[in-house]
């Protein structure tokens, strides 16, 4: 658990370099908020081109080797983003890095069901989910002091260097659960298991892909929002984004913790319950102005984090229960490549409505009118599985 959830945290430092920096590259290269939104775009492009091929190749291949080649991709790609002189560059190099982080998640989702019960596994899926806002706590930390002393790029270029080495340290500590044997792809392709039952996933993919547009929009945006709307200072506007992540690694294992006590391993209410309050919240943001309260603001973007970037602990959970151990990778990566493809529209069109109207409040609106139909097609559509592995 301990070496999944650091791997999670390696591979979000490079991902949330993206808006953690943003303030400080947007103006040097000359770009528009749609345009930023677009980096996050081109990085979950990839992710919905080559998650699902992903997620095979972690149940045909083992988390160690998956994990491995995610993270060697991801820092050399990182690591060219940091060259990047125009929005091209930076759009490819991000999309490329995009490729290697969808190797993480099927590796280490398919790792908790190898290693923990049902009802530990929204517990254990949400602790080791908490890795993905850590590293962003760690990146809205470090980043800007980063900046200072090596400017952007200079950061940047760190964050693909520790992905790059710590993918080889992975690989030599990883251990499979006693007494299981290592799977192969020979092994694999001789299996005689029936094929994944696609349609039962729609519901979830689909209802979370919603979620997810608003977790995206929610960390590439805040601290532009906090500069542009709030007052904030570039440097003040980044820091402030890792109160947002720090409610997300709240919320992840929290979350999974009510799902698995408070709920008795009961998934759909919860994911419900987290999506009505992400809305409120975001509406709250939506009237606020630079006269509100910071006692006021802070709590918002702490609760946001707890709910709107909290939930996949349980969303995991319940995707490896639909499919079972042995197809966990093949249903998250196709969970992933659905909920991917809408986050890349999704994360620039509120940029281009900021743009267009001029208002955030806006935008925020559209933003929890879209998490009330996520919220309706969970609850209509999702049915639990009666019988897990």
């Amino acid at each position: 658990m301990g070496l999944i959830s650091v791997s999670h945290i390696i591979g979000a430092t490079a991902q949330y370099g993206i808006n953690t920096l943003a303030p400080f590259y947007k103006d040097e290269l000359g770009l528009s908020r749609a345009q930023v939104g677009l980096f996050f775009s081109a990085f979950y492009l990839a992710m919905a081109g080559f998650s699902l091929s992903a997620g095979r190749r972690a149940d045909r291949l083992g988390v160690r080797k998956t994990t491995l080649q995610g993270h060697l991709s991801l820092g050399i790609c990182t690591m060219a983003a940091a060259l990047a002189p125009s929005f091209l560059w930076a759009f490819a190099s991000f999309f490329l890095a995009g490729f290697g982080y969808s190797f993480l998640n099927p590796a280490s989702s398919k790792g908790v069901m190898e290693w923990f019960h049902r009802e530990e596994r929204a517990t254990a899926m949400g602790t080791k989910q908490t890795g993905v806002p850590t590293g962003g706590v760690v990146t809205a930390v470090l980043a800007p002091p980063l900046v200072l002393l090596i400017g952007w790029r200079g950061a940047l270029a760190a964050l693909g260097v520790v992905n790059f080495l710590f993918g080889f340290l992975f690989s030599f500590l990883w251990r499979d659960p006693p007494g299981d044997k290592p799977v192969v792809a020979e092994d694999f392709e001789i299996q005689e298991t029936p094929p994944l039952d696609i349609w039962s996933f729609v519901p979830i993919s689909c209802g979370t892909a919603i979620y997810l547009v608003g977790q995206m929009t929610l960390i590439t945006y805040i601290p532009l929002y906090l500069k542009d709307a709030m007052g904030f200072s570039a440097y003040w506007a980044s820091q402030a984004l890792a109160l947002t992540q720090a409610g997300a690694m709240a919320g992840r294992v929290g979350w999974g913790v009510a799902s698995d006590r408070l709920f008795v391993g009961r998934r759909k209410i919860v994911l419900i319950l987290i999506g009505l309050l992400s809305a409120l919240l975001i509406v709250a943001l939506a009237f606020m102005g630079p006269q509100s309260s910071l006692y006021l603001l802070l709590p918002v973007l702490f609760l946001a984090g707890v709910c709107l970037v909290g939930y996949q602990g349980v969303s995991y959970a319940l995707i490896g229960e639909l499919a079972g151990k042995a197809k966990t990778g093949s249903a998250l990566g196709m969970m992933i490549t659905i909920n991917a493809a809408c986050a890349t529209v999704g994360t620039p069109l509120f940029g281009y409505a900021v743009d267009r109207t001029g208002s955030y409040s806006v935008a925020w609106m559209f933003l929890a009118a879209a998490l009330g139909v996520g919220v309706l097609l969970l609850a209509i559509l999702l049915t639990e599985p009666n019988d897990t592995q």
